[in-house]
């Protein structure tokens, strides 16, 4: 009897292997959408998609975007009437990317991010994007040079960011998380529009700077670099500046190759102060006009290296101060480390932070380091 039970199982095991799924969806009857965004949120929702089309099959497939426009008295609704003009069932599990207006973010950005957040449909890790000067519908019908979908456009500039640096990325969980915390307030990266021989093509460059849900102003390319590294972000970006040497002034470029930033509550007596402390490793890529300029000279790096320190020590100070005093936004989260390393301190604070927050002493320390300076250290020098 026991042996014939053991053979039972051993024939039944395998067929357990060979189960089909309890439910399915023909892929012949879905769209699917890579990018979504939000144009406005009054008096309808107005849903913008960028889907995709494919037609042949295997190697002679092509591929082909169509963007789609819906409306609905709420951003679930106008989602589901996007199957009526697409004539299929919506997928929306492949898509990379949400934008959203200038006008929904300054008139309030929860009402967009609910549904993205709530729904099993769209993953937290979509990257999000506010549009600057134009319309989402405008971004998604624009044309990348190389990329065959702006959504798929977007996601490559995301993964150059440690190259490009000018903008902080930022996906729907990240952007979330700030603006439930304490402490700290949002920001999204800016969408754009440039021309290039005669189409208009989507850059990622600035930062939209929120307070609470609501968008209260931008930071332009150079300070979102700054505000970027400042978050702790690996750059690799170069910047080009007016430097004095011994034989006059030039203009240099400098690749970051390393930076490291710590930032520090001090509390003395009971009132708080951040001390930022910003390491950076150079590179010297060019040196302009002819300069001559040899960094074998530890007198001339030494005197370039204070130059460069204090040229980030005054951006970062500049920086700070347009967040205190103009926008009155805390996104760099300094109340949330006073909450993390003092908290009987931040417990004082916290009920009117929006008070105390541009007020708020911050001291700035910069270290420069000219680490590597290319293949020579030695000017070019032409004969007579």
């Amino acid at each position: 009897m026991m042996r014939r039970l053991v053979w039972a199982i051993i024939l039944i095991c395998p067929l357990l292997l060979l189960c089909g799924c309890w439910d399915y969806t023909e892929i012949e009857i879905l769209d699917f959408v890579l990018g979504a965004g939000l144009d406005q949120v009054e008096p309808d929702y107005l849903v913008v998609t960028e889907m995709i089309k494919t037609s042949g099959s295997a190697q002679e497939a092509q591929v082909e975007t169509v963007v789609l426009t819906t409306h609905g008295r709420s951003l679930s609704s106008a989602a589901r009437a996007l199957s009526s003009p697409a004539g299929r069932d919506v997928f929306w599990s492949h898509a990379q990317v949400f934008l959203v207006s200038e006008e929904v973010a300054r008139g309030g950005i929860l009402s967009a991010i609910e549904y993205a957040v709530r729904s099993h449909h769209m993953r937290s890790t979509v990257a999000m994007f506010v549009t600057r000067d134009c319309t989402v519908e405008e971004v998604f019908k624009s044309k990348p040079p190389f990329n065959d979908t702006v959504s798929e456009h977007l996601g490559v500039l995301i993964d150059l960011h440690a190259v490009v640096s000018n903008f902080y990325p930022q996906q729907v969980w990240e952007f979330t998380s700030d603006l439930t915390a304490q402490g700290i307030s949002g920001t999204l990266p800016t969408i754009q529009l440039v021309h290039e021989q005669g189409e208009k093509v989507p850059i990622v460059k600035g930062t939209a700077v929120f307070k609470k849900d609501r968008m209260v102003g931008w930071l332009d390319g150079e300070e979102s670099a700054l505000f970027s590294l400042l978050k702790g972000k690996f750059q690799r970006d170069h910047f080009v500046m007016e430097t004095r040497t011994s034989e006059g002034s030039f203009p240099i470029t400098y690749q970051i190759m390393g930076n490291k930033v710590d930032i520090k509550p001090v509390v003395k007596g009971e009132r708080p102060r951040m001390n930022i402390k910003i390491s950076l490793q150079l590179s010297v890529v060019e040196v302009g006009h002819g300069a001559k300029i040899s960094f074998q000279n530890e007198q001339e790096v030494k005197n370039i290296e204070e130059q460069i320190a204090h040229t980030f020590n005054r951006r970062t100070k500049d920086l700070i101060e347009k967040l205190q005093l103009e926008y009155n936004s805390d996104i760099l989260g300094f109340g949330q480390l006073l909450r993390r390393k003092e908290p009987d301190i931040w417990r004082r604070y916290s009920e009117d932070w929006d008070s105390f927050f541009p007020l708020l002493d911050v001291e700035v320390e910069v270290k420069c380091t000219i680490a590597f300076t290319g293949l020579s250290s030695q000017p070019i020098i032409v004969r007579d």
